[in-house]
């Protein structure tokens, strides 16, 4: 509204009523403005000032208005849209201005009544005034509305900003001051934990924000998308994730620091992964907490890799057959250390069954099999190793093959 608005046609005892008023426009502004600076945040710097100029020149302005001097509303207009704006940002409540503008008339209309019955004016005069402030009362309160939502959506976007920075600082292992520092710009409480989960989506789709709880920080991150909330959310963003994408795969790590999310990430990443290598069963929701052993066993693909060709070649160049039933066995006295009826009892065959494999196992490892060191790594390779085989990954054998160039019977 940037019109200049004539005289309202007020009966002649409103009109000096107005121009008594004059004088109480300082007074009344800075109550206000007192008022209202108790109510904000302490980082408020210049606020107080943009509250007093806003309720100085409005009270002004509608004593000009009533008594038909040249008004226009654009400086007012401004003010109120930056009172607006300014509380949006701060974080704070439509309400608090709201409450404003109602102190504000309340104390200027209460001095018009006073002198209203002092004076003798007439319930005519006093209904025009009260009408024309009603009037303009709502106009300051849309424009009010008006910035408010700006800032409101302005504080959005800057959270959005904000917080997708903190994603990204958690995932560089930045610093515990960095990370907080991020939280705070963003609105987001840094909780002493967190819960990072990887969200696999299979047709490269994302997840919007707003589809989660305002305590989820969520962003795509190569190869999925990362999701980042406090512990005791978990069980409540993990269902809204599912909601939002059925088909999706959620891996959900442990809590674990703010400082250890990278490593969280990729525990979580590497989870998901397994479930693809088929080491880890399929289901929507991972828990990482229960295939800990695996993401650890799996945590250096090529060591394994190499470990293998190293210490597996002796099984390694037996037929798939051998193979299978000597790995098996192997395994079961690696966990137990039992007796031959024992491990036959696991497996489900003869003791003398066992005593054969065990007789070629020997043969295989020899004295190996009496230092410490070497059952210790030999264990812990079978234990990654025979997943990765089950499931059908056969690159161990095809690599020994190409190194030897020999040929499985």
């Amino acid at each position: 509204m940037t019109q200049t608005q004539q005289s309202p046609g007020l009966p002649g005892s409103a009109v000096w009523i107005l121009k008594s008023l004059e004088s109480e426009v300082r007074p009344i502004a800075r109550e206000v403005t007192r008022h209202l600076r108790e109510d904000l945040p302490a980082e408020t710097e210049g606020f107080a000032d943009l509250i007093y100029t806003a309720v100085h020149g409005a009270i002004s302005h509608f004593i000009d208005l009533g008594l038909g001097r040249s008004a226009p509303y654009i400086a007012i207009d401004d003010h109120f849209r930056k009172v607006g704006f300014r509380v949006a940002v701060l974080g704070e409540e439509r309400a608090l201005v709201d409450a404003g503008i109602d102190m504000a008339t309340t104390e200027l209309w209460d001095e018009v009544r006073r002198r209203a019955v002092e004076n003798e004016v007439s319930a005519a005069a006093l209904n025009a005034l009260n009408e024309m402030m009603k009037s303009y009362v709502e106009h300051l309160s849309s424009q009010v509305r008006t910035g408010f939502e700006a800032g409101t959506e302005a504080r959005d976007q800057d959270n959005d900003v904000a917080r997708a920075r903190l994603i990204d600082r958690m995932l560089s292992g930045a610093s515990y001051d960095d990370i907080e520092m991020q939280a705070t710009l963003g609105s987001w409480e840094l909780p002493e934990k967190v819960t990072v989960m990887a969200v696999e989506l299979t047709d490269g789709s994302r997840i919007p924000h707003d589809a989660l709880p305002a305590t989820a920080l969520t962003r795509r991150r190569e190869p999925t998308q990362v999701v980042i909330c406090p512990p005791h959310d978990t069980t409540a963003v993990t269902k809204q994730l599912r909601a939002a994408a059925p088909k999706a795969r959620i891996a959900v790590c442990w809590p674990v620091p703010p400082e250890d999310v990278p490593a969280a990430w990729r525990w979580a990443n590497r989870a998901l992964g397994l479930v693809n290598a088929k080491v880890i069963p399929a289901k929507p929701v991972i828990n990482c907490l229960a295939h800990r052993t695996e993401i650890w066993l799996h945590a250096e693909p090529i060591m394994r890799r190499q470990l293998a060709q190293e210490l597996l070649e002796p099984l390694l160049a037996e037929s798939a057959n051998s193979r299978e039933i000597l790995t098996e066995t192997l395994l079961v006295w690696l966990e137990t250390r039992e007796s031959a009826p024992a491990i036959a009892a696991v497996l489900g065959v003869h003791p003398q069954t066992i005593r054969y494999r065990w007789k070629r196992i020997n043969e295989l490892f020899g004295e190996s099999l009496r230092d410490p060191e070497f059952v210790t790594q030999l264990l812990l390779l079978l234990k990654a190793s025979v997943p990765l085989w089950v499931a059908g990954d056969q690159s161990d054998f095809d690599r020994y093959q190409q190194q030897t160039g020999a040929i499985q019977p």
